[in-house]
């Protein structure tokens, strides 16, 4: 439920990423932890954003990676998406629409997020991908339990979320100043608050972070106490079946997923100890208490194993901890404390050793602006009907390329540059002849007979039989190029013409071989003979 509840504040961490810097000081006579809190509790905006990702191979990557890897890998050194026209009316309901930039290809975007799903539509598309948040993460929870949960947990993240800024030490840079800037062709006043970090601050910022923490025991046990409140009322009930159950004799069933505990010798002790636990539950200030001291107990081991590594030490194993790698962050504020514009820029180096090699260096920079925040604010509304790609049910790559048309961006991308329709198949010959009721391969004449279920199976070929008229048609899913071969014939009919075959489709004790070069080579694919290996790679 959790995951699900974070995928539906997708529109508002568009905003709230560039606030992790800064602390909880004034600075400047504005009090920065309260316009950081304020600028990130929007309910509605309208908005644009761009994202741009920026990545550096590494020393081992060209040498050790594949040909479609080292492809893969240059697609990805630059990429930029663009959000033109961003539009929330909830923390729950965003729509949006854009562009995405990767290598030579510009592939326009409107994506609909609801609290049930998100819609993507992209450029070239014949059907919206949907992504189904209704599964992901709520398990067989009672649907009344997970909207109780949801109703009550938006309060608590936004205490969560205000603590944890509380006890945010400032960066070694930390400046507010007066500007004017152009917000959506408006040219207005604004508290710009900049902040850095680099990765050598981060070790001593972190111990400062957790040494905050330590010591707002009111904060904390508040904070405790409203996650009780939000939680025991609902699941109270639950527990209290489940224990009744217990002195009842009758079979255990888990409270949260439904399913019988299995009776295991050491089960009965487990089941007594869980009980004396819930008896704890029932007491408020003892249960915060006893989650507060947990709480302690954990930040001083960390507190500890932080000060137990010297710097020295931990740049040697996290070379990236350096002065070169860097977070900036610009923060644009009206004296309404709402967030009106936001740079972040974020630059990691000397990354081979914690990468293996496979990357050098890496940068993300973010820019957004906003505007009509807390007011009606009217989505674009996108919808998906059965037809719709879902990516819950197990789609596959022909799927998704079929999906586009030839000459969009996207089925470029996907096909020729990322090749997800390409597969290679090494087929090993078992021997020259045709072995009885086998369905293995063969050499006929020299030419190599696979059975039909071998293209279904491995090749991903459509394979139909037309008992009646003894023919077999191969349709490929991705070009829907068809083949049809008639028994005893030399002749096939490739998208309707007319084409020799080195050799006949052959029946063999009830099973149809078809000779696989030919088929391969019609479908724009290719075969290579390993003498010595006695095999035979395919590339289509």
């Amino acid at each position: 439920m959790f995951r699900r509840l974070s995928k539906q504040k997708i529109g508002a961490l568009l905003i709230a990423l560039p606030m992790i810097l800064n602390g909880c000081q004034a600075v400047g006579g504005l009090d920065v932890n309260k316009a950081i809190f304020e600028a990130s509790t929007a309910q509605s905006l309208e908005g644009k954003s761009t994202i741009i990702f920026d990545l550096v191979p590494g020393d081992q990557a060209q040498a050790r990676a594949s040909s479609k890897e080292q492809t893969v890998m240059k697609l990805l050194e630059h990429i930029e998406i663009h959000h033109d026209a961003i539009k929330m009316d909830s923390a729950q309901n965003v729509s949006s629409t854009g562009y995405i930039t990767i290598a030579n290809h510009k592939i326009a975007f409107q994506t609909y997020m609801t609290k049930e799903q998100v819609i993507i539509a992209l450029e070239g598309g014949k059907k919206p991908i949907v992504i189904d948040l209704t599964s992901s993460s709520t398990g067989d929870l009672p649907p009344v339990l997970v909207k109780q949960m949801e109703e009550r947990f938006e309060p608590f993240v936004n205490s969560l979320s205000s603590f944890l800024i509380k006890q945010l030490p400032n960066p070694g840079k930390l400046n507010v100043d007066n500007v004017r800037e152009v917000v959506n062709g408006e040219t207005l006043s604004l508290n710009k608050i900049h902040g850095e970090i680099s990765g050598k601050e981060l070790i001593p910022l972190a111990k400062t972070f957790v040494t905050n923490l330590m010591q707002d025991d009111k904060a904390l046990k508040q904070l405790i106490g409203e996650l009780y409140d939000l939680l025991y009322p609902i699941l109270s009930p639950q527990l209290d079946q489940w224990i009744q159950d217990n002195k009842d004799g009758k079979a255990l069933q888990n409270p949260l997923e439904g399913y019988p505990i299995p009776e295991t010798p050491g089960s009965k002790a487990g089941v007594d100890s869980l009980i004396g636990m819930l008896d704890i539950l029932k007491n408020r200030d003892m249960t915060i208490e006893v989650i507060h001291t947990e709480i302690k107990q954990l930040s001083v081991f960390v507190l500890l194993g932080l000060h137990a590594r010297k710097e020295q030490e931990l740049q040697e194993e996290l070379p990236f901890l350096n002065d070169s790698t860097r977070v900036k962050a610009d923060l644009y504020v009206d004296n309404t404390m709402k967030l009106r514009k936001s740079n972040l820029e974020i630059e990691a180096t000397s990354l081979n050793a914690v990468s293996r090699g496979s990357l050098s260096s890496a940068k993300i920079s973010i820019a957004g602006e906003y505007w009509n925040l807390n007011n009606p604010v009217k989505l674009v509304p996108l919808t998906a009907d059965e037809d719709a790609l879902v990516l819950e049910k197990g789609i596959t790559a022909v799927d998704v390329l079929r999906n586009f048309t030839p000459s969009s961006e996207a089925y470029r991308l996907l096909k020729d540059d990322l090749g997800i329709s390409k597969k290679t198949v090494l087929l090993l010959m078992d021997g020259d002849r045709y072995k009885a009721n086998s369905r293995k391969p063969f050499l006929e004449d020299g030419v190599a007979m696979v059975p039909t279920t071998f293209l279904s199976e491995k090749l991903d070929l459509r394979v139909d039989w037309n008992e009646e008229a003894q023919t077999v048609t191969i349709i490929d899913p991705v070009n829907l190029t068809t083949i049809k071969l008639n028994s005893g014939s030399q002749t096939a009919l490739v998208n309707g013409e007319e084409i020799q075959m080195d050799k006949e489709m052959l029946q063999r004790d009830g099973i149809h071989f078809v000779p696989l070069t030919f088929i391969v080579t019609q479908l724009g694919g290719q075969t290579e003979w390993y003498n010595e290996a006695r095999s035979i790679q395919i590339t289509r």
